[in-house]
């Protein structure tokens, strides 16, 4: 058997179209199920992010000119066109994710073996880390989004000895877009820092058309200018937008010590007491990151060497004053574990470059040893949002145990915690329900320990603290938190 009649094989020729479908399918039943299934209700920062998604306004543009605007646009679709549910909280943080993943793919596919490119996206894209952003519907998913499409647009633009028209054109729009995500302000000069330090992208630069690096400036310009704007209106935004002030430390030791648990503490101990996903990578993960480190200091003269060194160099200080921001590091770190898988690879086919069997039988152990890499991540995040309490009881199953109530009975009165009372008001109005009635009061629906009329209570309103006996309780089959969720009175008959 020689080399090209390994090549002959219809298998072999098809073998990165079949990884490609492969990982789309693997990625896309995973995002589906770990939103639909895993936790299985919506979390506190879901109902913010749905709150404030929910205030945008055509009739009033500066409602526009927050922090995340583009997400929270794209849910106010999603709440306008399926009401407020779980899912319409998720879908876009489930189309983000998958267009990331993409993103992903196609840049590493462009700078490295489309083995290495697959397995890496794999690993990355199927983390424990990557799926919890993807199921949560929160904006936290564009941390991820835009440093992708930014390599996207670097990666497609040279062409031969010259830079790409358009390229200038979607890199103005996506900076437009994304200096309204936190951090990312940092992001665009980490860009333009490597377009201005490597010789070669600073040679194309002096050489492209001046009209499309104007347009591409102007777009940027405008992005700057409309968050200018808004910071006026509202100058909290900046520091959320420079380094997210509501989750931002000084305690230099205590923010190390839980980078330190996320990261390393591969048994997931922690999580018990800081509430937080652990590890967020596995120990494999770690090493071929750490291979590919050391590959790319060999290959220090590179583009890719140049921008994930100062994007390390840019993100860290972030990352040691906010220890929530660790998914900053997602992009750089599946171009080191890509940069790594691929040196593994190479350092194989170098041992027996004319060995046919070797190619062959290799896959067997290689796609074995992938397979380990990738699958526990993705049971990490199962097992650890389902069955670990302080993750599981992030999430609440109230809204669709209250929708199926208030379906039953629409005429009844829906009383809830003055805290909830927007969270449900938001419910009926997208739900177009104007015969249920929305209180706070427990006078609105009981007088001298009697109920006037049919109610619907929340196991936060006040009522259920008065000890009247309801006439049902909706109970869940949550393990780690109360089960009972809902309360149904009727009205006492006069």
């Amino acid at each position: 058997m020689t080399k090209d009649t390994v090549k002959n094989y219809r298998l072999y020729r098809l073998r990165f179209w079949i990884g490609y479908l492969l990982l789309a399918s693997l990625v896309l039943a995973v995002f589906v199920l770990a939103a639909t299934y895993v936790p299985g209700g919506i979390t506190p920062k879901e109902q913010d992010s749905a709150l404030t998604s929910a205030s945008l306004n055509l009739a009033h543009p500066t409602s526009f000119l927050i922090v995340d605007m583009p997400y929270h646009a794209l849910q106010k679709l999603s709440l306008y066109l399926f009401d407020l549910n779980s899912f319409a909280i998720k879908l876009p943080s489930l189309i983000v994710g998958f267009v990331t993943a993409i993103a992903l793919v196609l840049v590493l596919r462009r700078r490295f073996s489309q083995t290495a490119s697959i397995v890496a996206a794999g690993i990355v894209v199927v983390s424990a880390l990557f799926i919890s952003l993807v199921s949560s519907g929160t904006p936290d998913i564009m941390l991820v989004l835009w440093p992708a499409l930014f390599l996207l647009v670097a990666a497609y633009a040279i062409d031969g000895k010259k830079l790409r028209t358009p390229a200038f054109l979607l890199a103005g729009a996506f900076a437009m877009l994304s200096v309204f995500t936190p951090y990312m302000l940092s992001l665009v000069v980490i860009f333009c820092l490597t377009a201005i330090l490597h010789p070669r992208i600073r040679y194309m630069l002096r050489k492209a058309p001046r009209s499309a690096l104007g347009a591409g400036l102007v777009l940027a310009c405008i992005g700057v200018a409309t968050i200018s704007l808004a910071i006026y209106y509202n100058p909290a935004l900046l520091s959320q937008l420079i380094y997210r002030s509501d989750s931002y430390s000084l305690d230099i030791l205590a923010n190390l010590k839980l980078i330190a648990y996320q990261t390393m503490d591969f048994a997931s101990a922690s999580i018990s007491k800081t509430g937080l996903l652990a590890p967020i990578f596995g120990l494999c993960t770690l090493i071929f990151a750490c291979i590919g480190a050391r590959h790319l200091i060999v290959w220090r003269h590179s583009a890719v060497s140049y921008l994930v060194a100062l994007w390390l160099l840019c993100i860290t200080p972030i990352v040691l004053l906010n220890p929530l921001a660790l998914h900053l590091y997602i992009v750089p770190i599946a171009l080191l574990i890509a940069s790594g898988i691929g040196a593994v690879l190479n350092y194989w086919y170098r041992l027996f470059p004319q060995n046919p069997y070797a190619r062959i039988f290799a896959l067997v152990p290689l796609t074995i040893l992938f397979a380990c890499i990738i699958i526990p991540g993705a049971l990490r995040y199962f097992y650890s949002y389902h069955y670990l309490a302080p993750l599981a009881n992030n999430s609440s199953p109230d809204l669709a145990l209250v929708a199926r109530e208030v379906n039953h009975a629409p005429s009844a009165t829906l009383l809830v915690a003055s805290s909830e009372i927007n969270w449900y008001r938001l419910y009926l109005d997208t739900h177009k329900n104007t015969t249920t009635k929305l209180a706070t009061d427990i006078s609105q629906v009981s007088r001298n320990g009697t109920i006037i009329t049919d109610t619907i209570a929340t196991r936060n309103s006040p009522l259920v603290a008065t000890g009247i006996r309801p006439e049902r309780i909706v109970a869940t089959s949550t393990l780690h938190s109360p089960s009972d969720r809902v309360y149904l009175y009727k009205k006492t008959a006069k």
